[in-house]
């Protein structure tokens, strides 16, 4: 693990498990506000990036800690779980320690937000003081994990103005962020033409690739790709339901995959190529062209990640194709607010914005998640 640099005065950090994505895009929220809110240094790390030993050196931390299968925390989580499991941890070794949890899980399964809840009590136990109480979101709510994350992040700004005015001088912009300022990008994009050796790589060489280079979708403990065949699509749920809840049957006649109880299975599944064709020509790139993505925070990532480095540039059209669905997954709220900047119809901006806001939560869920609608639309 990387060792943290000394924590700057003022530094708000932000710990971050995750295993799919939801908990990443819930910590770089909590960022974004905070320095909308005028924090002079805010850091969104994952927690297999920092080491937890240097945790009773920071004041302020905030841990956004997703559950994987029945109650089991995320890959990124478990070493940094398992050392503060140590006994010889007193009961004051985070006294300087100021906290809050926010756990994403699913009310539907036994073990509801199992490992925020164990986190916030061990941390506690420790000697750390809670900031304000453990926020759970629940990913039945109709608003999904963001239901319970507003009026928590509202009370997290608020609490900490109470006890550290310094730390967010800007608190009304934290709470009502501006929707006219765009934050810094964490990643950035390095295009190339096409390159001496255009050699055709082997389909599992080139989606190994092209998930290293998306930030999104870097695995902590990545296995082979495996090349399998659906065999059923069964939808469970009615068809008038919110929710599409399917049961899915696969196959692999070379190989059979073995697993344990509790382990997840991450499927890619093909896109439509005349859809993906569609989303490039949208956004007016040049589906010849190659390119390299790497993480501006480069310097903070966990030594061993994929992400620190350059890598073999890889053609855009195929890394649209195997890293980013853009013609079945609704997009989140962050999506319409970044478009919101880059629209020029002023009517186009201001619904957008509209979508983005807490009255519109309920218009921006019937207008995307209820239509199912994607990307491209």
């Amino acid at each position: 693990m990387a060792p943290s640099s000394s924590p700057l005065p003022g530094r708000l950090l932000v710990l971050y498990a995750s295993q799919t994505g939801n908990a990443t895009d819930a910590a770089e929220r909590v960022g974004r506000e905070a320095e909308c809110g005028g924090c002079l240094a805010v850091d969104v790390l994952s927690m297999d990036s920092f080491n937890p030993t240097c945790l009773p050196g920071e004041r302020y931390v905030v841990f956004v800690v997703s559950t994987m299968g029945q109650g089991d925390p995320p890959d990124s989580m478990k070493e940094f779980w398992k050392y503060l499991r140590r006994k010889h941890l007193g009961a004051r070794w985070l006294e300087r320690l100021q906290y809050a949890v926010f756990g994403l899980g699913d009310r539907s399964y036994a073990k509801y937000n199992f490992p925020a809840i164990k986190f916030d009590h061990r941390l506690f136990d420790l000697g750390a003081e809670r900031i304000i109480e453990k926020g759970l979101g629940d990913d039945q709510h109709s608003f999904g994990y963001e239901g319970a994350l507003d009026p928590w992040l509202l009370s997290l700004w608020k609490s900490l103005n109470q006890k550290n005015p310094l730390l967010l001088p800007r608190i009304s912009d934290a709470i009502y962020p501006h929707l006219d300022l765009l934050g810094d990008a964490k990643v950035e994009v390095i295009y190339y033409s096409a390159p001496q050796d255009t050699t055709i790589l082997e389909p599992k060489i080139l989606i190994k690739r092209a998930r290293s280079m998306s930030p999104a979708l870097k695995c902590h403990n990545e296995g082979e790709p495996q090349f399998i065949r659906r065999v059923t699509n069964q939808r469970l749920t009615k068809g008038d339901s919110d929710r599409d809840v399917r049961h899915l049957e696969l196959e692999d006649r070379c190989s059979p995959i073995s697993y344990q109880v509790g382990d997840a299975l991450e499927i890619l599944p093909i896109q439509n190529p005349s859809a993906v064709d569609g989303f490039i020509k949208r956004c007016k790139l040049d589906p010849e062209c190659y390119i390299t993505i790497r993480a501006k925070g480069w310097n903070k990532l966990s030594k061993g990640s994929p992400m620190n480095s350059l890598m073999d540039p890889i053609k855009l059209k195929t890394f649209v194709a195997l890293t980013m669905d853009v013609t079945s997954a609704s997009p989140r709220r962050y999506f319409f607010e970044v478009m919101s900047y880059f629209a020029t119809d002023e009517n186009e901006k201001e619904k957008l914005q509209y979508f983005t806001s807490t009255e519109g939560r309920n218009d921006l869920y019937s207008y995307n998640q209820k239509e199912n609608r994607t990307v491209l639309e």
